[in-house]
């Protein structure tokens, strides 16, 4: 097989001889060789050049281009009935969390033709960040819609939350990144979805930016920059410009991420605890977060002249054991991360798929503290965390992050609600790029992107309406017809 990445091994140890292969093979009996070694950003050209040349390893991570390259060449295997027969249930679980739309988009004409590598899409999603001591301050409550953010940035930009007289907080932070949550989690409070595509009510594909909901959006970011309740200067900052302003006390609220807490928050702003909160609605729909298809980069495929394909499972399951299920301390160190020699073992594993794990976390730390199961059930991870939290409650603040990521109150426990209320918006086009997207959809997007900069700067809300229009006829309708001719050929 082919090695995907680059990592630190221990004393004597290789790509094909490390704890994980070795492991495989005392295990399973079965002898892991990678044919070639590159960095991970070398990796995608690398296999290009591998599938120029018509040689294939048995197993092999590969894009999603280049996944339906290998499809039309004929050069992968079947994996429908060997996954029925091998995948075990924790895979089948993965997957399943991941998304339906995951395995379905590894599926050639019904027939599944590769493993997904899930992502943790549904971990990066949005999560509102307020500074504890300022909610205190004026009393507020969980907000309950968008309704609700927006009175908030209202207070925290006039009333004088740093107390010092001026007129120089803002009440939520933004920055010219429109990708990523700070603006993409004020979106989709208003339904409006960025750069994805979703159903219409005749049950075809549509892109979310040119929908009426981005212009309601659109709308109420206008009126937050009017009012001053958001810096004058975000169309122009970058996000470490957007953590200077947090790090000096300007700035009360942000749509953050899951992680948000200790990073960046705890490091910006030790002294001063920050509280999460589920993304509100701007009416009675629960808001839904955005993600797009849940890979992380690429599907393994198998050569279609393995002579034992199902080896993939075994492999897989090895890297599940070691890195997720795993309760001992000693095979954490061994096989996921050695602190005192600042080696990770895990990226020496062959074949990865990644779970979303933070609400499985908060679960289970919370019913350990709680005093339902006895610490020796959690992995070491979790201990971690709960040690963490211990020691918060005892009276270390210097720990809130950790409280506040996995405790009773903490994105943790958003994760399980967002899970449980299936509160997702995933892309609904799975497929590779149309020609027309590769062709037009970069320009597409960087008119969509001065638009909305410009709407928010103050510019007519017809901007938006011009921008569809434009939109249509500089390739948009092309790549709907494309992608609803996709959508058509799944069913």
């Amino acid at each position: 097989m082919a090695n995907y990445s680059y990592t630190k091994f221990s004393d004597g140890e290789t790509t094909d001889n490390n704890v994980y292969t070795n492991y495989i093979k005392d295990t399973y009996g079965i002898e892991v060789k990678a044919i070639w070694d590159v960095p991970f950003e070398q990796y995608e050209q690398k296999v290009n050049l591998m599938i120029a040349s018509g040689e294939m390893p048995d197993f092999l991570a590969v894009s999603p281009s280049q996944f339906k390259q290998l499809y039309d060449a004929g050069s992968i295997a079947d994996l429908t009935d060997i996954y029925e027969k091998y995948a075990s249930d924790q895979t089948r679980e993965i997957m399943d969390l991941a998304g339906a739309e995951v395995l379905e988009s590894a599926k050639m004409k019904g027939r599944l033709m590769s493993i997904p590598w899930t992502g943790v899409a549904k971990e990066g999603v949005s999560i509102l960040w307020i500074r504890k001591d300022w909610f205190e301050k004026f009393n507020l409550s969980a907000p309950q819609s968008m309704a609700d953010v927006l009175k908030i940035a209202e207070t925290f930009a006039t009333q004088d939350p740093d107390g010092n007289g001026k007129p120089d907080t803002f009440g939520l932070g933004l920055y010219k990144e429109l990708s990523e949550n700070a603006m993409v989690g004020f979106l989709n409070g208003f339904h409006a979805y960025r750069d994805i595509w979703i159903k219409d009510a005749d049950g075809k594909l549509v892109s979310g930016d040119i929908q009426p909901e981005m212009k309601t959006a659109l709308a109420e970011l206008q009126a937050l920059y009017k009012n001053g309740w958001i810096d004058k200067e975000f169309g122009v900052k970058d996000i470490q410009k957007l953590e200077e302003s947090i790090a000096s006390g300007k700035v009360g609220m942000f749509f953050g991420n899951m992680g948000s807490a200790a990073a960046p928050l705890q490091q910006l702003t030790p002294e001063n605890e920050w509280l999460p909160f589920a993304v509100p609605s701007v009416d009675s729909e629960p808001a839904k977060l955005q993600i797009p298809l849940n890979i992380f980069n690429y599907y393994w495929v198998v050569n279609k002249n393995a002579k034992h394909p199902e080896a993939i499972f075994p492999i897989i399951q090895t890297w599940l054991d070691m890195f997720y299920y795993n309760t001992s301390d000693e095979l954490y160190t061994q096989y996921n991360y050695d602190s005192e020699q600042d080696i990770a073992h895990w990226m020496n594993a062959p074949i990865k798929i990644y779970k979303n794990k933070r609400a499985e976390n908060h679960l289970a730390e919370i019913e350990v503290l709680n005093g339902g199961k006895d610490k020796t059930s959690l992995t070491p991870e979790q201990r971690n965390n709960l040690a963490g939290m211990e020691k918060y409650l005892a009276g270390d603040k210097k720990y809130w992050n950790v409280y506040y990521q996995d405790g009773p109150e903490s994105s943790g426990k958003i994760a399980v609600e967002y899970l449980e209320k299936d509160m997702y918006q995933p892309t609904q086009f799975t497929g590779t790029p149309t020609p027309a997207m590769l062709q037009k959809k970069a320009n597409l997007d960087k008119i969509r992107d001065q638009m909305i900069l410009k709407v928010i700067l103050g510019g007519s809300l017809d901007e938006f309406d011009k921008f569809v229009e434009q939109w249509k006829k500089l390739g948009g309708d092309e790549i709907t017809a494309e992608v609803n001719e996709w959508f058509a050929s799944t069913k």
